[in-house]
Formats: structure tokens, sequence, C-alpha cells
């Protein structure tokens, strides 16, 4: 997630070692989590399990740590090859194979093939997003065995030597093949000819594209213009908005009364947490958060209604996306109470430093009238400022209140 400031701000922070190749965790919740503190995230390699169940880490060069108290201790070393148990020796030497590589245990031309084994394929044998290259491997062997095209003995060398090179490549790629290059190679590869019985794109990757199937290739366009359009409409805005703004802010209020002139001040800070509990007075029991947990907005700070007039203060809002629209709660009590508001978010100004999103509502509190426009920049996926402004009008009410919100870093 270094689209945007989160990752940076967390405590991940970023690479160390911009170098080495790049590790990619593919996660909607992992920064939030790692933010809120629900994730304890540790940068090091676990080095061995003493006998009384702590973890041993090599932290950094020079340093070592342990964690005890663990519960579990989950193992994701994934999959180790067994063709050793399957295919003869003669036939493993060829293909320079190695038991214990995970990453890569064979020596292949486009990660398929060998010259010297005409007979055999290998589909699905790859680290990384499978079915579309599983099934541009499959029509590649079957062209290939089936005598309807072949491959020149150059072509082959070549692709056996970028396998060799890949494999002995130190540091290694978190990744042997890069998926969109391997993708549009095995379409090259099949489209020797000049059919049109594979049509790679080399742009969006998606394995429907790159089917012989015309109608299939054109289903998958159309929706994907669909999703496209959608994404324009700005009914997938609210979420998008709401995903940004979660972490610690800063804030900064003015409050003008326009009638008197007078002005107040408030600040402090703001939280946008969506692992969040609420302890329920009926059983004393926490309710659990869960992926579609309310975020829940806690404001603490100091009003400043004279210079000699100071007060604590705090305010909680739930938000939720509802539909297209992202609605915000009054919570009284510790309990979610009636609707504030209802914000349909369309971008608006885009300029250095990220793109403004701006929405727009009204709230009728018996006879004042609160305008409410929120404004959001998103730096990528994550937002980097929020303006609120209030105009309330009433018969005793006349006053514009703007609050600036600034992300806070996380402290690692």
């Amino acid at each position: 997630s270094l689209v945007g400031r989160k990752q940076c701000s967390s405590p991940l922070g970023e690479p160390t070692n911009w170098n080495e190749p790049t590790i990619v965790a593919i996660s909607d919740e992992y920064v939030d989590l790692v933010n809120e503190e629900k994730i304890k995230a540790i940068q090091g390699r676990l080095v061995w399990i003493d006998d009384d169940g702590r973890l041993q880490l090599d932290t950094t060069a020079d340093t070592s740590d342990a964690l005890s108290d663990i519960d579990y201790v989950i193992c994701a070393t994934g999959y180790k090859p067994n063709l050793h148990n399957f295919l003869s020796s003669e036939i493993l030497s060829t293909l320079d194979y190695d038991h214990e590589d995970k990453f890569s245990p064979l020596t292949l031309a486009y990660n398929t093939l060998h010259p010297s084994l005409p007979n055999l394929a290998f589909c699905g044998l790859y680290k990384g997003p499978y079915m579309g290259v599983m099934d541009l491997q499959a029509q590649l062997a079957a062209k290939l065995m089936s005598g309807s095209m072949s491959i020149e003995d150059e072509a082959y060398k070549s692709a056996l030597k970028t396998s060799e090179t890949m494999r002995k490549s130190k540091p290694r790629q978190q990744f042997p093949h890069y998926y969109p290059d391997l993708m549009d190679t095995l379409v090259q590869v099949l489209n020797q000819d000049d059919s049109s019985d594979c049509d790679g794109k080399f742009g969006i990757v998606v394995p429907p594209l790159y089917q012989k199937d015309e109608r299939l290739r054109e289903q998958c366009r159309l929706d994907l213009e669909r999703e496209i359009k959608r994404g324009q409409d700005g009914s997938r805005m609210p979420k998008l908005v709401l995903s940004s703004i979660l972490g610690n802010w800063s804030y900064d209020r003015k409050i003008v009364h326009l009638q008197s002139g007078k002005h107040e001040h408030v600040s402090g800070t703001v939280k946008y947490s969506k692992y969040w509990t609420r302890v329920c007075e009926e059983d004393d029991e926490a309710s659990s958060p869960g992926v579609d947990n309310p975020v829940l907005y806690r404001e603490d700070g100091v009003y400043e209604f004279s210079p000699t007039q100071k007060f604590d203060v705090f305010r909680e809002y739930e938000y939720e996306v509802k539909d297209d629209a992202l609605e915000i709660y009054f919570v009284e009590g510790g309990k979610r109470a009636h609707m504030f508001l209802s914000l349909k978010f369309v971008p608006t100004v885009e300029e250095e430093g990220g793109q403004w999103v701006k929405a727009t509502s009204d709230h009728l509190c018996i006879k004042d009238l609160y305008s409410a426009t929120f404004r959001v920049r998103l730096n990528g996926l994550s937002a980097s400022e929020i303006i609120i402004k209030y105009r309330v009008k009433g018969p005793a009410k006349d006053y514009e209140s703007t609050t600036i919100l600034t992300p806070v870093a996380a402290v690692s």
C-alpha cells in the first residue's frame, strides 16, 4: 500500500533498501490493522523457536530479539515440488530439477516446455496468479503436441536461458515471473502465425481477454467498460473515501458568528477507527469488529470559547457506506442515534498533491439548518487532507464552522 501515505506513515514504513526485490502483501485490511495496533509488525526473520516456546528473531544485522507468550505459530512455508516421486532421474536431470527450490524448481522454456522432452509439458507449476497462465500454457502444449505449431531452436534456447538466469538471480524476486510479461510472452508464442486464436492485450491483464473465444473476449470487454463507468459515476466513491480517511488526524476548527463577528477556536485530535468495539450494557459483552464494521469517528479537543474560557470536548459519530452514499450517524450515550448526514462524493479539482472530492448535505435539527460541505484530498488511495464546513442558520444561530484535518504519522 505505497499508493498514498498509509504505509509510509504506519509502523511498517518504507522499505529500507530499494535495491532489494520488493515484497508485496496483497490485502485490503493489513495496513489498517497495523495502524490501529491490532497487528504488531516486527521487521526481521525468525531464527529458531526455544524449548520454552519463545521465538528468537533476527531484527537487524547486529541484534536479535525474542517473543514470548505465543499462542499459535503459523508457518506459511508454501509447498515443495514432489516430481522426484514419479519422474525418472534422467528426466529430472534434463530439467535441472531442484527438490528444495520452491521458487522455481525446473528450467523450462516459457515456464512450460523443454525442447529435449517434446511430449512433456507443465501447466500450473508457477508462483503467482494462476488461471490465466495455466490456460495459455495448456494451449501452447496442445498446439505443440498436436503438431499445429512449432518453436524454432533459437527461440527455445533464448527462453531456456531466461529461465536459467531467473533461477540463479540473487537476491531473488518475490515472484519468478512478472505476470503480465509471462501472459503476453505466451500470447506472442501462440500467435506466431499471426492468427487471432489468442488476442493478447498489452494493457489490463484479465485472463478472458487472452481467450481464443471472441464472444468471451467481447463479454469481458463489456464487463470491464461497465466497471470503469461505475468507477467514474461516483457510486464507488463513498467506500474509497471511507477507506482513505482511516487513521489518526489532528484538527483545527474555526467558528465565526456572522452577526456578532465573534470567533471561537477548537483544536485536538480525531481518530477514524474501523476495528473498534463497544460494550453492550445489556450483557456487558463487547461487540466484535468485522470487515463491515462502521467506522467510528472520535474527536477529542479543547474548545476556546474566549481567551479565558477553555473546555475539554469530545464527539463521536459512526460512518457507514450505504449504496452510493456515505452516511454519518450521531452517537449518543455510547449508542448510535439518528442519521446526521448522507454524503455523495464527486471528483472536483485535480491539483499537485492529489485529487479533491466533494460532497454536500443538509440536516434540519428542529429549527436549525446545517448545510455541510465535505472536501477530501486523495493522494492515491489515502486521504492527505480533509476540510469540513458547516453553515448553520436558525432563529438563534447564524455561524460558520470550518475544520481542517491533517494526518498524524504513526509512531513505530
